[in-house]
């Protein structure tokens, strides 16, 4: 599985964060006592949202070899910005450029979307709900096919049509389900829409609880997965499972998956 990270705020509060990130792709003691691997290292990428642009970036490299990659991330944290950004570890698809995170769809119906998945998904039952090929998708992610599914089928960011698909999402996963997605909009406005979910057997075996767990910190506002707390020192909270979190520029919203 992988490490994700979605913050909000001022740029420069924001670069310790992805030095964070960085840190624990590169070693994650969580996952070295879960199953003895170390690292996250099957490709990373990022998305930052300004209000002067966008910056989009996905490569196939570790983010802790990717120096050019990395010092590009810094560089495009100024001012006030929404950062996402995704380390990989592949457990379903290609180890490649293609299945790098975030992915970038835009939907028939007028928005956008970048997604970052954290999980391991039955993707065959995913791929027959959306009606797609399978043959199509023999390389893909889990991940990939998930953000397909939702750029196919997904109404919009409202309420009801997150909570329809995402919770659909979160039954088909095998472990977790936890996702980072953000919209933009027509006119230029922009929402996020966070999951924090591990299936009942993931989460009652604390090796993975402890590795799965999504974390939140106030200020600067972040969610992100649990390694970083050891490499970020800060008051970051353990974020109940089965929360979601519909975020706008001054409004914040708690839901439930169900």
């Amino acid at each position: 599985m992988c490490r994700i990270l979605f913050a909000m705020g001022d740029g420069d509060e924001l670069k310790p964060l992805a030095e964070a990130l960085r840190k624990s792709a590169e070693y994650d003691p969580y996952r070295e006592r879960k199953s003895g691997k170390t690292s996250h290292a099957d490709g990373w990428g990022y998305v930052i949202l300004r209000e002067d642009g966008i910056a989009h970036y996905r490569s196939p490299r570790p983010i802790f070899e990717d120096e050019r990659g990395f010092s590009g991330l810094l560089d495009n944290l100024r001012g006030e910005a929404v950062l996402m950004a995704h380390a990989r570890a592949a457990s379903q698809g290609a180890k490649s450029l293609f299945n790098a995170q975030p992915l970038s769809f835009s939907s028939r119906k007028g928005f956008s979307f970048w997604f970052s998945h954290n999980g391991d998904l039955d993707k065959e039952t995913v791929i027959e709900r959306a009606g797609f090929e399978r043959e199509h998708f023999e390389e893909t992610s889990d991940s990939y096919a998930f953000s397909a599914y939702l750029c196919r089928l997904l109404d919009g960011p409202s309420v009801e049509s997150l909570i329809e698909h995402y919770s659909f999402g979160a039954s088909v996963s095998r472990t977790t389900f936890n996702t980072m997605t953000l919209f933009l909009m027509p006119d230029g406005s922009w929402k996020a829409f966070i999951t924090a979910y591990m299936s009942p057997t993931y989460y009652h075996n604390a090796l993975h609880r402890d590795y799965a767990k999504l974390i939140k910190l106030s200020r600067p506002f972040a969610i992100a997965s649990s390694t970083l707390e050891l490499y970020h020192g800060a008051d970051w909270v353990e974020i109940p499972n089965g929360t979601a979190y519909l975020i706008e520029p001054g409004r914040f919203e708690n839901l439930k998956l169900g």
